[in-house]
């Protein structure tokens, strides 16, 4: 049996092997919708799969994109914002042919890191933790390797060349969550962040700090292990010796304030008539909490998509349409704050 190649397609779709081509890369542009499901229904009749070598040789990449997500946690995938991120990353590469290559990496190890070390990949994509002078350290890593790269969810720096940042609103989400906290008139809110430091994270707090100080409300900042339940349940029990009752707690993302929102209601306090609970991201909120949990919606999945979209332009074109892009939130209307 003959082996089916691009001729074979184009033949049986009735096109040029060049307009095959482009389909099987995911180049439709300048092909009708008609032309392009032609080719693609061909393809699975005949089960025609692309010459990888052939093509690595052709183009000069290896059709990879490499994936290092900074966290000291082994069960960073377990996290709902990368998770979803990642999906959407991944499910937008693989519509164009590219595979995503995953890595986790400590923050002691990321120069060791196999991404790093061997060139496998054709860009880099980032999401890093840990104190603000190590995230600075890890990007010039990246930079030095020469790969174009995606970072999501970091403050971008100018410097840096050959390089796009992909981040949501996290700061303006924030100050619009607290426009509704303090019309509460809180005496006492605790801000719930995490003990590993990222960049979303400190934006957040950025955007509810400089609301809270203008109504002069006061608050506390209280870290944990959000991975560690009972890290977190020390923590309130240590704000709660320290500071008496909150009027308001404010989880940085909905993971710290599903904790709280527990912690109060098995001390006997009601939600929201004593104490208002808020989070960040409304991954699942309907599905954990009822009711239903006060938070703002995060586009993690379309932050995935946009920064592969970013990403293969670049390899297409050879440069970042745009140093840095930055997606809107949207708030979720909850029952425990008000």
């Amino acid at each position: 049996m003959k082996p089916i190649t691009l001729r074979t397609v184009a033949q049986q779709a009735r096109v040029s092997i060049a307009t095959v081509s482009k389909v099987v890369n995911g180049i439709n542009k300048g092909i009708s919708p008609e032309t392009v499901a032609r080719v693609q229904r061909i393809i699975l009749e005949l089960n025609y799969r692309p010459n990888r070598t052939g093509r690595q040789l052709r183009t000069q990449r290896n059709y990879i994109v490499g994936m290092a997500i900074v966290d000291d946690s082994p069960t960073f995938l377990t996290d709902p914002f990368i998770t979803q991120l990642v999906a959407g990353l991944s499910n937008f590469l693989g519509k164009h042919n590219y595979g995503l290559l995953l890595h986790g990496i400590a923050p002691e190890s990321f120069e060791q890191s196999f991404l790093l070390k061997e060139s496998v990949v054709d860009a880099l994509c980032l999401m890093l933790s840990g104190p603000n002078a190590s995230r600075r350290h890890f990007l010039d890593v990246v930079h030095a390797s020469g790969h174009p790269m995606v970072v999501f969810q970091e403050k971008p720096r100018r410097s840096l060349t050959d390089c796009c940042f992909v981040n949501q609103d996290d700061q303006g989400g924030a100050e619009a969550l607290a426009l509704k906290i303090v019309a509460r008139n809180p005496q006492q809110a605790f801000i719930l962040v995490p003990e590993l430091q990222w960049h979303a994270i400190d934006a957040r707090v950025k955007g509810l700090c400089t609301v809270l100080d203008k109504h002069k409300c006061n608050y506390q900042i209280i870290s944990s292990d959000e991975n560690q339940r009972q890290s977190t349940l020390k923590a309130l029990d240590t704000a709660m010796a320290t500071h008496g009752l909150p009027d308001v707690v404010i989880g940085t993302n909905d993971r710290l304030a599903y904790v709280a929102y527990r912690y109060f209601i098995d001390a006997g306090h009601r939600i929201p008539e004593d104490i208002g609970i808020t989070g960040f991201n409304a991954f699942d909120a309907d599905a954990t909490l009822n009711p239903a949990l006060e938070s703002v919606q995060s586009p993690a999945y379309a932050l995935g998509e946009a920064g592969g979209k970013a990403l293969l332009s670049r390899l297409d074109t050879g440069s970042f349409e745009s140093a840095s892009l930055t997606l809107p939130v949207s708030p979720v209307r909850g029952t425990t704050l008000s």
